[in-house]
């Protein structure tokens, strides 16, 4: 249908841009019982448990809120599924609120520190008096909006980018980790495991802030990424690193092996050079006990491009390497483009050229 003649070329491009979005999502909406959504998260229909998904667990407190919440018929936010396949579905946001509905409704855990019902303390699901219990079973208290599969994947990364999980918005790799899943996510979490890496990071259980909000996982993403592009980077972590997952989404298992291999390389390195102060910078004689992510791309991209004939010969000389390193900040800008305006194009490349070049120097 052809625009009013006086419509202008602004108001064309914005009904466009509207319409165009009104075909990309495609949304179905319905209300379930408690008993509906533990019996499809129990028989498998919907995965709670994706490895994109986020790995904190609510705490029995706020657990119990949520079922009292539904016993006082206090409504709560919906929960996103996505589609993968007919009758197959994996969580998009809302994965504590069904984990904890199923483990109630299993009788998993009983009620306590609640605010208002302070009468169910201490009940089960199956302990519960009759009216209340069926209830949760019959009556649709959960409203779950669900990307159909004919929805446009592009779409799903702003979907992620602007939910919010109990209030709290998802963290970078964690909508990564959702929009881009594939061979290349599976393999970042892989290597995110390496113990150099999280003992470095401070990750002694997985209750840490670094590994809840997937730091390590990013840390991996964001050193393949910056070995990629660091003469010619962008000036933007973030994008760079959402745009090599998703031109890298499903590498052939001969690119993956090289991911790997380049990764693991580097670590170790890094692990041999600098022993418990990589990735940290000097003051003085000694390191900070502080994780600094310039540092982190200088030392990982600086040694994975060095030979290795050059890293055998270099672990004969670790002593000079570390000493060489603190005289990196000695003055200089060294110490800036590790800690401030790090995202610069120039702060990156002098950081990383400035490690590769120092170990260069070392016969």
């Amino acid at each position: 249908m052809a625009a009013p003649a006086n419509t202008s070329q602004k108001e064309i491009e914005i009904t466009r841009i509207f319409n165009a979005a009104q075909d990309r999502l495609v949304l179905q909406a319905s209300d379930m019982s408690l008993e509906t959504v533990a019996a499809m998260v129990e028989k498998g229909a919907i995965d709670t448990q994706p490895s994109y998904q986020r790995r904190e667990r609510w705490s029995p407190k706020r657990q119990s809120a949520l079922i009292e919440s539904f016993l006082l018929n206090i409504p709560i936010p919906p929960v996103y599924l996505a589609e993968e396949a007919y009758g197959k579905y994996t969580v998009i946001d809302g994965k504590q609120r069904l984990s904890t509905i199923t483990r109630f409704m299993r009788n998993k855990f009983s009620l306590g520190e609640l605010e208002k019902f302070t009468a169910l303390t201490g009940f089960t699901f199956e302990k519960l008096p009759t009216e209340p219990r069926n209830a949760l079973e019959i009556r649709p208290y959960v409203r779950v909006i669900t990307l159909l599969k004919q929805s446009d994947p592009d779409l799903k990364y702003e979907v992620f980018e602007r939910l919010n999980t109990g209030g709290e918005a998802l963290y970078a790799q964690e909508i990564r980790n959702a929009a881009f899943r594939g061979k290349l996510n599976d393999l970042l979490f892989e290597l995110s495991t390496s113990n150099f890496l999280r003992q470095q990071l401070k990750i002694s259980k997985n209750n840490e802030p670094a590994y809840l909000q997937m730091q390590d996982v990013e840390y991996v993403l964001r050193f393949i990424t910056m070995r990629d592009s660091w003469t010619n980077f962008s000036g933007d972590y973030r994008r760079s690193m959402d745009k090599f997952m998703e031109k890298n989404r499903d590498p052939s298992p001969v690119q993956l092996g090289a991911i790997r291999k380049v990764f693991l390389d580097a670590l170790t390195r890094c692990e041999v050079f600098w022993g418990a102060d990589a990735f940290k910078r000097y003051d003085g004689a000694s390191a900070r006990n502080q994780f600094l992510a310039g540092m982190y791309d200088a030392q990982m991209v600086g040694v994975s491009l060095l030979s290795a004939a050059k890293v055998k010969k270099l672990t004969l000389r670790v002593p000079q390497i570390r000493r060489a390193t603190r005289k990196l900040f000695e003055g200089g800008q060294f110490e800036g483009w590790v800690r401030s305006g790090t995202n610069t194009r120039s702060s990156v490349e002098g950081r990383i050229g400035a490690i590769k070049n120092m170990l260069d120097s070392i016969a």
